[in-house]
C-alpha cells in the first residue's frame, strides 16, 4: 500500500541499525522530522550548526564503528556540513548525509538554495545519490549505506528533494546489503610468516581500522606471539596499550625525533588497517614514499588504495581481523636475542617520552602539565576527542590510553572537531567518561555545540589550551619568519569559564602551576559538563619546541 516517502526513509534508517541522527532542523525535510517523531527507535540530536552535526557524525562513525547520520538542509546548510565531509574522507569514516533539495520542478531556475550536489562533492564524497523518484527513496538508502561502509569506508551524500518527501508511493523497504569479506590467502600467510621470520627489527603500525574487539585483542595477541612492538597511527592512540611492554611509540604528526631516530632502523614495517597519509608517514619519509626503506607489509580493505602511494612487497586486501586470524593459528619461531633487544630498546625509548620533565614558563601553564594531570584521573574506559593544534603534542606525550579506551580526532587535522566528538562519544556510550582538549582557536569554531551536551546530558570534560593565539600558525610564522610577529596569530578571547557557566556547565580556570592537580581532579570529579580554561604558556607552543628556539 502506498506509504509516505518520509515514513519509508525513517524506516529504513531503522532497518539499517540507525538509532541517533544528528542534525540542525531545516525546511525541506519537514517530513523526515515528522515522521522521527512517531519513531521511538532513533532519537534525533538537535545540534547548534550544521558543521557541528556533521562532525559528530563522522566522531559516531567513529566511536561505534558503524556509519553516522547526519541530516541538513539546502545550500547554505550542506555547505556548513561540508568539513564533515571532508573529514569522513580522509578519516575513512562511513557516514550518511541526508541533504534536503529544492522541489524537483523548480530545479534549474536557480531556484531557492537549489545546488548541483554530484559537482559539489564530487572530490570528498564517495558517491552522490539524487533521489528523484518517491518509490526508489529506500533503495537509494540503503545502496547509499553499503557504499559508505564497502572498501574504503567513507562518507556518502543522499538527495532528497522537498516535494519528493511530501509524496506517498510504494516503497518497498530495502534490507540492509551484506558486504563482501576480502581474506588473506594461503599464500599471503605464508608469505607474511616468511617475512617476519626473517626480521630482526620488525614494528607494527596499528591504524584506524582496528577498531572492533576482536581484531584489537587479535593484535595484541599477534604482538605478543610473534614478539613485534606496535606503534600506533596518528590520532588512533588507544588501539594498543600505552603501557604494554610491546607499546613502541606514537607515529603523531610531527613525531618526537628521539623516536623517529630509532623507528628508522626498523627491517619490517607491517601497516595494519591504516591508509597512510602525511601525519602518520612524516611527510611521506616514513615509510618513504613511493618505496619505502624497509620491507612493507600493508594490509587495508581496498584494493584500490593499495599501491596507490606506496609500493609496498606484500599488499593485501582485508580487514585486520581476517589478517591476524589465519597468523594465530600459526606457530612462529621463538624471537632471538636481536628481537628482544630491539622490542626493549624501543619500548624504553617510548616511555622516556611519555614521562613528565618538569618544565614551567613565565607566561601561563606548560600544558603538559595540565595533560599529566589528566592522565591521573582517566577512566579504564573514558573517551578522549581533540581537536587540530600544537597543543595536541602534549596529549600524545603525557596521556595513557588502552584498548578499552576511545580517541577521536580528525586525522586530515580541520579545527573545529574537538566539542562536536566529544558530544557524539558521550551520546554514542551515554555514562562513559568523555574528555576534550581544544585549543582557543578550536572551540570558538564550534564550541557551541556545547549546547547540545548540556540539552542531552552529555558531562564532557572540555580543557582549553588558551594562549591567546593560532599556535600551530604561530609555530610556522616563527619557523619561516623569524623575529616577525603578525597581528594574523593574535587572539583575544572571552573569559573561558564565564563562557562555559554560560551554556550551564561549571566553569574553573588554570592561571598558574599550583591551580593544576586541585582544578584538575576538581574537574574529573564532578558530576556534570566542566569547561576549564587552561591559560597556556605560548612559548612552549608544542612538547618538542619552543618559540626561543625555533626563532634562533
Amino acid at each position: 500500500m502506498p506509504t509516505d516517502t518520509a515514513t519509508a526513509v525513517v524506516e529504513t534508517l531503522a532497518a539499517h541499525g540507525v538509532d541517533l541522527v544528528y542534525c540542525v532542523p531545516g525546511e525541506s525535510f519537514l517530513p523526515i522530522t515528522d515522521a522521527l517523531s512517531d519513531h521511538r527507535q532513533i532519537e534525533l540530536i538537535v545540534c547548534r550548526h550544521e558543521g557541528g552535526a556533521a562532525l559528530m557524525a563522522a566522531a559516531h562513525a567513529r566511536a561505534r564503528g558503524a556509519p553516522g547520520v547526519c541530516m541538513v538542509s539546502r545550500g547554505p546548510g550542506a555547505m556548513n556540513a561540508a568539513i564533515g565531509l571532508h573529514v569522513a574522507h580522509h578519516d575513512a569514516e562511513p557516514v550518511v548525509f541526508l541533504i534536503g533539495q529544492a522541489p524537483t520542478h523548480r530545479l534549474g531556475r536557480m531556484a531557492l538554495q537549489e545546488m548541483n550536489y554530484a559537482k559539489t562533492f564530487s572530490d570528498t564524497a564517495k558517491l552522490v545519490i539524487e533521489v528523484y523518484r518517491a518509490e526508489q527513496v529506500s533503495e537509494s538508502l540503503a545502496r547509499a549505506f553499503h557504499v559508505a561502509r564497502a572498501g574504503t569506508p567513507g562518507p556518502v551524500v543522499v538527495v532528497l528533494p522537498e516535494d519528493v518527501l511530501y509524496a506517498t508511493a510504494e516503497v518497498p523497504l530495502a534490507a540492509p546489503r551484506p558486504l563482501a569479506q576480502p581474506a588473506m590467502s594461503a599464500a599471503d600467510t605464508q608469505a607474511v610468516l616468511g617475512m617476519v621470520e626473517q626480521a630482526e627489527r620488525p614494528v607494527v603500525i596499528a591504524g584506524g581500522r582496528v577498531r572492533t574487539k576482536r581484531s584489537l585483542a587479535d593484535l595484541t595477541a599477534f604482538a605478543q606471539r610473534f614478539r613485534i612492538p606496535v606503534v600506533t597511527a596518528h590520532r588512533r592512540l588507544h588501539t594498543f596499550d600505552s603501557r604494554h611492554p610491546l607499546a613502541g611509540g606514537r607515529l603523531s604528526n610531527r613525531a618526537p625525533a628521539p623516536l623517529m631516530e630509532l623507528l628508522r632502523r626498523s627491517d619490517l614495517l607491517i601497516v595494519l588497517g591504516e591508509r597512510l597519509g602525511p601525519s602518520v608517514s612524516q611527510g611521506y619519509t616514513f615509510p618513504r614514499a613511493p618505496k619505502a626503506d624497509q620491507a612493507m607489509i600493508h594490509v587495508w580493505p581496498d584494493a584500490a588504495e593499495l599501491g596507490r602511494v606506496w609500493q609496498a612487497d606484500l599488499a593485501i586486501a582485508c580487514d585486520p581481523d581476517a589478517f591476524l586470524q589465519p597468523l594465530l593459528a600459526s606457530t612462529p619461531t621463538p624471537a632471538g636475542d636481536a628481537r628482544e633487544s630491539w622490542i626493549r630498546s624501543l619500548h624504553e625509548r617510548h616511555r622516556t617520552l611519555m614521562t613528565w620533565q618538569e618544565a614551567s614558563a613565565d607566561d601561563g601553564v606548560v600544558f603538559g602539565r595540565v595533560t599529566r594531570a589528566i592522565d591521573g584521573h582517566l577512566k579504564s574506559d573514558a573517551a578522549v576527542t581533540y581537536d587540530a593544534g600544537n597543543f595536541t603534542s602534549w596529549v600524545n606525550r603525557f596521556i595513557n590510553l588502552s584498548q578499552d579506551n576511545m580517541s577521536i580526532g580528525a586525522t586530515v587535522g580541520a579545527m573545529g572537531a574537538g566539542v562536536p566528538s566529544g558530544v557524539a562519544a558521550g551520546l554514542a556510550a551515554r555514562g562513559r567518561q568523555v574528555v576534550v582538549f581544544v585549543g582557543d582557536g578550536g572551540v570558538m569554531m564550534t564550541g557551541n555545540e556545547l549546547a547540545t551536551a548540556i540539552q542531552y546530558g552529555i558531562p564532557l570534560k572540555i580543557f582549553i589550551a588558551n594562549n591567546a593565539a593560532f599556535g600551530t600558525i604561530r609555530m610556522h610564522q616563527a619557523k619561516s619568519f623569524p623575529g616577525r610577529v603578525t597581528p594574523s596569530t593574535t587572539l583575544t578571547n572571552p573569559d573561558f569559564a564565564r563562557w562555559g557557566q554560560a551554556f550551564g556547565a561549571l566553569g574553573l580556570r588554570i592561571e598558574n602551576d599550583s591551580d593544576v592537580e586541585k582544578t584538575v581532579a576538581q574537574a574529573m570529579a564532578y558530576d556534570g559538563a566542566v569547561v576549564v580554561d587552561v591559560r597556556t604558556s605560548l612559548e612552549y607552543i608544542a612538547a618538542t619546541a619552543r618559540l626561543q628556539d625555533l626563532e634562533g
